[in-house]
This record gives structure tokens, C-alpha cells and sequence, in this order.
């Protein structure tokens, strides 16, 4: 009778271990999901606060850009807004236009490309996209038919310009016929026959943030980005920093003021120098630590009917390790403007 009650007692006692051994072990997995959930929901909050403080600072940017003055550096920044006709020459700062990095809201980083101090693929019989391709090392046998290709591509016949390329020659050689349309991203270049082929995927990844699709005529010399102005007049690093520190003090209104700064002289005629900005801007923003950014081409449109402005693309493009930009010490400027603070 005790052998059984003992027994009875053992097995009630076994049980009862089994059963908080079961709990303990729910308990653990409870936890471990409920600590996941959490840290889901946290990540989540955190990419929302960041997309917030991107959106936020992308659209103060915008505002400041649509409703600001220009100088030939860049936007005019005040502390204090007015409201007079009678406005001081300069402000308390700058937001320059020549890809410089700033602080924006929350951690985000941002620049301000004027796109006038690009080259524009949709102008080929300008001496930019050439000078830069060359720089970039194509060679120049291939430089002699690269313009007329893509001169071919983008006008709206099918009439071939010698050295060009027009249908029959993108079917030989098993590629999509052109589209006889100006190009909507630079990245198409990369669909004019023969182009892609002239140069590693790593030199094209530095090219594409030099390039745009702006109608782009004429050259600004003040918001020029410094690797166009070492591709164009084929200057060491020395002569274009010359070039740069000049422009901080000046606006670089004649081609003769480069030739005395580098000994380099162009054909380029006074009245193709633009001294302001143009009405087409490039925004980029990202995160420290980001493998990417987000870039977004705005066309101020100051007596459009809608609206002060307009996006006109958007795309996101890798931080390479050639980008000053991607720096992880780069301390970014801080804007004089509590907008973006």
C-alpha cells in the first residue's frame, strides 16, 4: 500500500517537473518573440523617423531653393526672414550648388548639384561629355564616332550622320533600336551601340553622378563640378583647386580668368558663360553609413502655374568609395538657417 502510494507520489512529482520544464520552456519562447517583436517594431519606427527626417529635409531644401536668392555660389540663407524690396546683398550664409555635403534634419546629409556644371548627355556636340569621356580614358579613335552616335540616337529621324549608328546597325548587332528621343536618364547612354563596351563598370559608376539630361548650353564656370573643369581644360589636381579657391572669392565670368589661373586657354566665347545658377537642381540625401542615396532632380518653376517647383526624376545611386561624400569623417556643414536644424 505505501509502494503504491510512493509510487503514485513519484509519478505525480515527475509530472508536475515535465509540466514546469513545458512552461519554463513556453515561457522562454514567449519571451524570445515577444523580444523579436520588439525589436521589429523598434527598426520599424527607426526607418520611419528616418524617412521622415529625409522627406522633411528634402522638402525644406525644395522651399529653400523655390524661394530664395541666388548668388553665383549658391542659395542665399538668413536667419531671419524679411519682407522688404530692400534686401542686403548677402545673408548670413550659403547653401552652395556644387555638391558641397551638409547637415540636414535628424542625421541625414544632404548636397545641392546646380545641374549647369554638368555634362549633359542629351548635348553631345558639346565639348563636356566628350572632354569628360576622354578624361575617363576612352580612347580618341573612339571619341570620333561616340558624338555622332549619340547625336543618332536622340534625334527624332532615321537619317544617319556619318559615323552615327541608326537602326539597321543596332539590329546587327543585337541591341534595340534607338529611340530617336532625348534621353530620360544618363544611364541610357549606356544603350547608344558601342558605348557601355568602352569602359569598366567601375569608371562608369564616377561618370554617372557628372552627367544629366538637363538641356544643359553654355558653361558655369562658379558651380562647374571639379572633375568637368579638370576634363575640360586637362588640369592636375593643383590648377583646379587654384580654380576653386578663386571662385570663392568671385564668380569666374570670363574664360581669360581661368587661362590666368592654369595657362589653359579654350575658344569659348564670353556670352557662353552663365554667372548664376541654372533653374535645374539635383538633390541628393542619405544617411551616414548608407550604401546608397536618393537623388532627385528639381526644375524651379518661380511663375509656374501650380507650383514654385517641380520633381521632374528620382533614382537612388551607390555611395562609391571615390565619392568625398561617402567620407565616414566628413564632418557635414551645418546651414545657417534653423529650418534645417
Amino acid at each position: 500500500m505505501k509502494s503504491a502510494r510512493h509510487n503514485a507520489g513519484g509519478f505525480i512529482l515527475v509530472t508536475t517537473l515535465w509540466v514546469l520544464a513545458g512552461l519554463a520552456l513556453l515561457a522562454a519562447y514567449i519571451d524570445r518573440m515577444v523580444a523579436s517583436d520588439v525589436e521589429r517594431a523598434l527598426m520599424a519606427v527607426h526607418r520611419l523617423e528616418s524617412d521622415l527626417d529625409r522627406r522633411s529635409t528634402e522638402a525644406t531644401v525644395i522651399y529653400l531653393l523655390a524661394t530664395g536668392r541666388m548668388s553665383h555660389r549658391g542659395l542665399i540663407l538668413e536667419e531671419r526672414q524679411r519682407f522688404s524690396d530692400s534686401l542686403p546683398l548677402h545673408g548670413d550664409g550659403e547653401l552652395r550648388v556644387q555638391g558641397e555635403v551638409y547637415a540636414g534634419l535628424g542625421g541625414i546629409r544632404f548636397s545641392i548639384q546646380d545641374e549647369g556644371g554638368l555634362a549633359s548627355v542629351n548635348a553631345p556636340e558639346f565639348p563636356l561629355l566628350e572632354a569628360l569621356l576622354k578624361r575617363a580614358g576612352v580612347a580618341a579613335a573612339d571619341l570620333e564616332w561616340i558624338v555622332p552616335r549619340v547625336q543618332d540616337y536622340i534625334d527624332g529621324d532615321d537619317d544617319l550622320v556619318l559615323n552615327g549608328a541608326e537602326d539597321y546597325h543596332y539590329r546587327q548587332g543585337g541591341s534595340d533600336p534607338p529611340l530617336n528621343w532625348i534621353m530620360a536618364s544618363p544611364l541610357e547612354l549606356r544603350k547608344v551601340l558601342g558605348v557601355e563596351a568602352l569602359l569598366p563598370p567601375d569608371r562608369w559608376r564616377r561618370l554617372w553622378p557628372l552627367l544629366t539630361v538637363r538641356p544643359v548650353f553654355g558653361y558655369n564656370f562658379d558651380t562647374m563640378r571639379p572633375e568637368i573643369l579638370a576634363a575640360l581644360f586637362d588640369l592636375d589636381g593643383r590648377k583646379v583647386q587654384d580654380v576653386l579657391e578663386e571662385r570663392e572669392k568671385r564668380s569666374i565670368s570670363r574664360p581669360s580668368l581661368i587661362a590666368m589661373l592654369t595657362g589653359r586657354h579654350l575658344d569659348i566665347d564670353d556670352a557662353e558663360v552663365r554667372v548664376l545658377p541654372s533653374r535645374f537642381m539635383r538633390v541628393s540625401l542619405w544617411r551616414e553609413g548608407d550604401a546608397v542615396r536618393l537623388v532627385t532632380g528639381v526644375e524651379l518653376t518661380p511663375l509656374g502655374e501650380s507650383a514654385p517647383w517641380r520633381k521632374d526624376y528620382r533614382y537612388t545611386e551607390a555611395i562609391t568609395a571615390h565619392d568625398d561624400s561617402s567620407i565616414p569623417h566628413e564632418t557635414p556643414v551645418q546651414a545657417a538657417t534653423a529650418l534645417l536644424r
